[in-house]
Order: C-alpha cells, then sequence, then structure tokens
C-alpha cells in the first residue's frame, strides 16, 4: 500500500529540518531623518548682508514656509540689518551722508522655492541625513535712508534634516532695488549669505 505524501507533511518536513547554510551577517539598523508629516516650517536666520556701498552688516531675521508638495514651496522672510559707512565717509572724516537712524535696514519678501536636488549625507555612526539643495525667488519691499523701495531676490540654499522636525539651512540670497541715495538713480544689489535652525510644525 502507498501512501503519497501531502504538501502540508512535505512542509512539516522542511521546518523539522535545519537549513543547509547558516546565514552570518547581521542586519545593521541605520537611522535616517526624513521629512516631518507637518507642513509648515519656521526658522530664525542669522548671517551677514553686504548692503552696497555701506559695507558688509550682521544681518537677522525669520521665515515661515508652507510646503505645498515635496518639490515646491512659499516662504515669507523678514529680516534686519544696520548699514555701515560709505567709502566717502571714512575717507572725508566728519562727513555723515545718512544719520543713525536711517541706517536701520529691514526688508521682507515674499518667494516661491523649487527643490532641485534631493539627496542624502552619510555620516560616521551609521547616521544618515536627508538633504535637499533648492532656489528661491520673490519679490517684496526694503526700508532703508527713509524710503520704502519695491525690492527682488532670488538665490539658492542647501537644507540638512537633523531630525525628523529639526532642520538647517545654509543660503545665499541676492537682492536688488533702485535707489538714489548717494545722489544718482542707480540698481543697489545687496548679498546676504546665512544660517538658519528651522523647526516643522
Amino acid at each position: 500500500m502507498t501512501v503519497a505524501a501531502t504538501p502540508e507533511d512535505a512542509r512539516a518536513q522542511a521546518e523539522r529540518e535545519p537549513p543547509l547554510i547558516e546565514p552570518d551577517v547581521e542586519p545593521q539598523p541605520v537611522e535616517q531623518a526624513l521629512v516631518d508629516s507637518e507642513n509648515f516650517e519656521v526658522a530664525a536666520v542669522v548671517g551677514w548682508l553686504n548692503i552696497e556701498d555701506f559695507e558688509s552688516s550682521f544681518m537677522y531675521g525669520a521665515r515661515l514656509s508652507y510646503n505645498i508638495s515635496e518639490s515646491f514651496f512659499v516662504e515669507g522672510g523678514i529680516g534686519f540689518a544696520e548699514a555701515g559707512e560709505t567709502s566717502f565717509e571714512r575717507l572725508a572724516g566728519d562727513v555723515e551722508l545718512l544719520p543713525d537712524d536711517d541706517r536701520d535696514y529691514r526688508w521682507y519678501n515674499l518667494n516661491l522655492g523649487y527643490r532641485i536636488l534631493p539627496g542624502e549625507a552619510f555620516v560616521p555612526g551609521d547616521y544618515v541625513f536627508n538633504t535637499n539643495l533648492y532656489l528661491t525667488a520673490g519679490a517684496g519691499a526694503t526700508d532703508f535712508a527713509g524710503d520704502n523701495r519695491f525690492t527682488v531676490n532670488y538665490g539658492a540654499g542647501y537644507q540638512v534634516l537633523f531630525t525628523d522636525s529639526v532642520s538647517l539651512h545654509l543660503n545665499v540670497r541676492q537682492y536688488l532695488f533702485d535707489s538714489d541715495i548717494l545722489g544718482d538713480d542707480k540698481t543697489f544689489v545687496n548679498t546676504e549669505v546665512s544660517t538658519s535652525v528651522s523647526v516643522f510644525f
């Protein structure tokens, strides 16, 4: 009498027998910071602003962003600095082109951002940080020398996500506005180099 083995019998036999080769590889955990599911991001900004003809000055400000998608975001920002002396003022001695109150420099803008190169940064300790290279452009206004001037800006930034909700940004931006502060109408091109820490919420 012949008894046919059923699939259940074969499976039970395979479970009782040890594998011929025991794997000697243990999976290594990798901790990776991801973008939080929240769409808003607020950042504190510090850096340097080169005010054309008025030296470079320490600047500080804040930015609020809304992530429309994985690629696009909108951003509102405000910043503050204080203009230094012009080369003419330094050479002439007691000549002052602007009173101290008019040297206060403030700007605000609304920008559109586009992430062009998402990537990853690897560091010792089995950590992987998500990164983003992005471009921004927009418009706003600049309060300087007792006047308010329409200002356009553009720039680039690099973001490193340390955790799911905290990231570091490195920024370079150009601000352009027309003014006759020094007598002749000209386009001022001011450059910001800054860093910021942001939190998603």
